[in-house]
């Protein structure tokens, strides 16, 4: 069976994301089940994309993928109480949703940022046991000091704290780059807890690229160097525009093409206007499927990051983008991004917030041989594609998800079984010995009906009910038909379902469940299809989907139906509805037998025939 997997990231396709529809398509390629959790599209801009609307929860399948869209409060502008509010209504939730009502994955994966997805995937871990992989794209509150986000220190130290908390509570961690690992082991994160796998780039549009260049794209006789993604404070994209002026007083044919959206595009074009720069254009966001005929159509691709501490251990996820097209690179980030760049061969380095060296290296690449561009290009692609694939990556998430899922973990469902047995054991021993006493009386000894009945993937164990039959026999030793041995006594107890309560010690002892398919006859294990023998893999219970949908009304095929239907959708949530629907389904006792019979007729893997026992 694929190992299920819980993508939980505030943003997702159609936003501009790094781990987004790719990473989950190419996942369910490489054989996982997966289910993205996300909100509704608003960023960059902080509005609700067309054709979509906040709802309470809103499911879509994009590209095979099984996409669950959560509310929030749309917002990505200046306001740090909006941008919270945005922040936080998601992780509020996605903490419901993964709490009640997401059916159990192996694994959860939690994009960060924002801290409070990984806050939301803590506390889910933290009831629900399910192991955690922390995928950190930002470090916190290094970044929002670093982009002038939050300025207060003691916010800082707050939000440092949360991260402490949020690193613990998580399995695993991946990061972006060699810095990063480096700075988390600073901060007390255990070394084998951390694995530094590089992002990837939109290879699909990349290689297919759609659309058509705009009319205000430079022609060839400039040489043309883009920018394309956000523009905010981090990109620091003041410094590009004085590099432009420097070129266009110098008389270069070097232009500067910045494509792409975010909170500082509005102040860099009317910038750009008042220095009179006839040498930057401006251009929209456009889908990630036409960004491919953009960068293709460049003589060179910009990366450029304020100059900060925290910045020399990042590696912009442009960057793999821009060496998967082949072209060169002007990396204008110090650190772990220049040193991609130096290793590789893949372009020309200059200094973070530096218009000078910026201008220089920008004419240096203009002044090359065509050849010379285009081996540096080849050498971008080749180490991308030996180093940063998304094979590569999803190959290395794959291997973690696979492992953390193959480990045994405390099941929130499990801790509410053990609780809620042991005290209905407690509140219920009186009626349990008044019972005991009744059937002694009644049908004699043994009280207890007693058989081996086929548990967690098919593990035989006791299962322990009251007797409702006698052991009456024919002449020649044979139990008699179960009509016939099922006294008005006994119909009472099955029809009240009295005669179930002593399951509560196998729901105790870890050997059933108290919502999960009924446990059925052990002879009936050959029998069963490779879909329905799926109803093995959970406890089985002592009541269950079928049992509130029809109990033994229905035929053999509609039961096990049912049951692989809550197999692959049970969450907690769904248990409390059954449970409720149990208490009524006893009450009006309702689907006690099936048609003309006593209880349910035996199960032959296809028509039911003679009678069984007790079930």
């Amino acid at each position: 069976m694929a190992v299920r997997i819980l993508l939980l990231t505030q943003w997702f396709d159609p936003e501009p994301t790094f781990k987004g529809i790719v990473f989950a398509r190419e996942l369910v390629r490489q054989g996982f089940d997966v289910e993205v959790v996300t909100g509704f599209p608003n960023y960059p801009g902080g509005k609700v994309y067309p054709g979509y609307r906040i709802k309470w929860l809103q499911r879509e399948v994009i590209d095979g993928v099984q996409v669950t869209r959560l509310p929030l409060y749309p917002d990505h502008g200046q306001s740090a109480i909006k941008r919270v509010l945005n922040y936080a209504s998601f992780a509020a939730s996605a903490f419901v949703y993964g709490l009640f009502f997401a059916t159990r994955p192996a694994v959860m994966y939690a994009y960060h940022p924002p801290l409070t997805v990984g806050v939301a995937a803590g506390l889910i871990r933290l009831l629900r046991r399910i192991p955690v992989v922390y995928d950190i794209q930002d470090m916190w509150p290094d970044t929002l000091r670093a982009t002038g986000m939050l300025n207060n220190e003691r916010a800082l130290g707050i939000v440092a704290s949360v991260c402490q908390w949020v690193y613990k509570r998580v399995d695993h961690i991946a990061v972006l780059s060699p810095g990063f690992k480096k700075l988390l082991m600073q901060r007390g994160v255990p070394e084998a807890k951390i694995d530094v796998i590089y992002n990837w780039a939109d290879e699909a549009s990349l290689k297919a690229p759609s659309g058509q260049l705009p009319a205000a794209f430079p022609t060839a006789e400039k040489f043309r160097i883009v920018f394309a993604g956000n523009m905010g404070k981090a990109q620091a994209l003041d410094a590009v525009l004085d590099a432009a002026l420097l070129l266009q007083q110098r008389g270069s044919r070097v232009c500067f093409v910045l494509l792409g959206g975010g909170v500082e595009v509005s102040r860099l074009v009317e910038r750009a206007a008042d220095l009179q720069l006839g040498n930057v254009a401006f251009l929209p966001p456009v889908p990630m499927a036409e960004v491919g005929t953009l960068l293709n159509a460049a003589d060179a691709l910009l990366v450029h990051l304020r100059k900060d501490p925290l910045f020399e251990i990042t590696i912009p996820s442009k960057t793999q983008a821009y060496m998967a097209a082949g072209k060169p690179l002007l990396m204008a980030v110090d650190g772990d991004a220049a040193n991609l760049v130096r290793e590789s061969g893949a372009g020309v380095i200059a200094a973070s917030e530096d218009p000078q060296l910026l201008a220089t290296s920008a004419e240096a690449l203009a002044a090359m041989a065509p050849e010379a561009l285009a081996g540096m290009g080849a050498k971008a692609q080749r180490h991308y594609r030996e180093h940063l694939s998304l094979r590569i990556g999803v190959e290395r998430f794959g291997a973690l998800f696979r492992q953390l899922g193959a480990r045994r973990t405390f099941d929130m469902k499990r801790v509410i079984d053990v609780f809620l047995a042991a005290v209905a054991l407690l509140l219920l021993a009186i009626p349990l010995a008044f019972l005991t006493w009744q059937v002694s009386r009644k049908l004699g000894k043994p009280v207890f009906f007693r058989q081996v009945r086929p548990g967690l993937r098919g593990r035989p164990f006791e299962m322990v009910k009251f007797r409702t039959m006698t052991d009456a026999r024919d002449v020649s030793g044979q139990l008699l038909p179960d009509a016939e041995r099922l006294t008005p006594f006994g119909r009472f107890m099955r029809s009240s379902s009295l005669d179930e309560l002593p399951e509560l010690w196998n729901v105790l002892k870890g050997e059933m469940s108290l919502v999960g398919p009924r446990p059925l006859l052990t002879e009936y294990m050959p029998l069963y299809s490779a879909e329905q023998a799926r109803r093995h893999n959970v406890r089985p219970g002592i009541t269950g989907w079928a049992q509130v949908n029809g109990r033994n009304t229905l035929s053999w095929e509609e039961k096990f139906k049912l049951d692989v239907w809550y197999v692959d959708n049970r969450t907690l949530w769904l248990d409390i509805k059954i449970l409720w629907l149990t208490v009524r389904k006893v009450l009006v006792r309702d689907g006690i037998s099936a048609a003309g019979e006593a209880t349910m007729p035996r199960f032959t893997g296809s028509a039911a025939a003679s009678h069984g026992g007790e079930s």
